[in-house]
């Protein structure tokens, strides 16, 4: 058997999917076409709120989204915010810096057993600078999976076509260095690990959040 390449424009709107389709997906994969959003979860008192890109939206910038987003959580108030990076792996990260400092100022949710990150293998690049300014600024508990990326990492990538093969090739151009020039840690480590399984994938399940939720629920 002989395996073809498809271009990148290429739908995959009709691909197979390992997941039961016939189910709700988890909340994690609900809108993963969107920068950020959020959801209020009534039973355990939590707000939920998803950045898959550092980048401001059509319709409302980042920092306005933060700050929506510390204002809900306020007004219905939420005793815990999870904060959900796993599928975020890139973007503009001097856009980070409004929304850290509105957690700063988060002083409902910026507290001990109060604030999780789950983060990932695709947390990444911009994301990754964003987990470090949590991780600095915060109390948080991670969880999930190591970061795709060390606190101090190359990126703001560039397009190099290479002249004979044709290929394209991204390669860094900037060394950010997010945290302490001392720090050589390959990933940031959750504390609470809670790795996605293909079982996990298929069967619909979020490992991660059902992590946040047993240690709310002090089980």
């Amino acid at each position: 058997m002989t395996f073809h390449p498809i271009p990148t424009s290429a739908t995959t709107s009709d691909w197979l999917t390992a997941r039961d389709t016939s189910a709700p997906p988890p909340l994690y994969l609900r809108h993963t076409n969107r920068n950020y959003w959020f959801e209020y979860i009534d039973s355990l008192r939590t707000m939920y709120a998803q950045i898959n890109a550092v980048a401001n939206a059509g319709d409302e910038t980042m920092a306005a989204f933060c700050s929506r987003l510390f204002a809900t959580t306020d007004s219905v108030a939420a005793e815990r915010l999870v904060i959900d990076l796993r599928l975020n792996n890139s973007g503009d990260n001097t856009l980070n810096r409004p929304c850290v400092h509105d957690l700063i100022r988060a002083t409902r949710v910026n507290q001990s057993g109060k604030l999780f990150v789950i983060i990932g293998r695709l947390t990444f690049s911009a994301a990754m600078s964003l987990a470090v300014d949590i991780e600095r600024n915060s109390p948080a508990i991670f969880v999930g999976e190591p970061t795709g990326a060390s606190p101090n990492h190359f990126g703001e990538t560039r397009v190099l076509k290479l002249p004979r093969s044709g290929i394209t090739v991204l390669h860094s151009t900037l060394y950010w260095q997010s945290s302490d020039p001392r720090d050589t840690r390959p990933w940031i480590a959750p504390s609470i690990r809670a790795e996605l399984s293909s079982d996990d994938y298929r069967l619909n399940r979020d490992p991660a959040l059902e992590a946040i939720s047993a240690i709310i629920r002090g089980k």
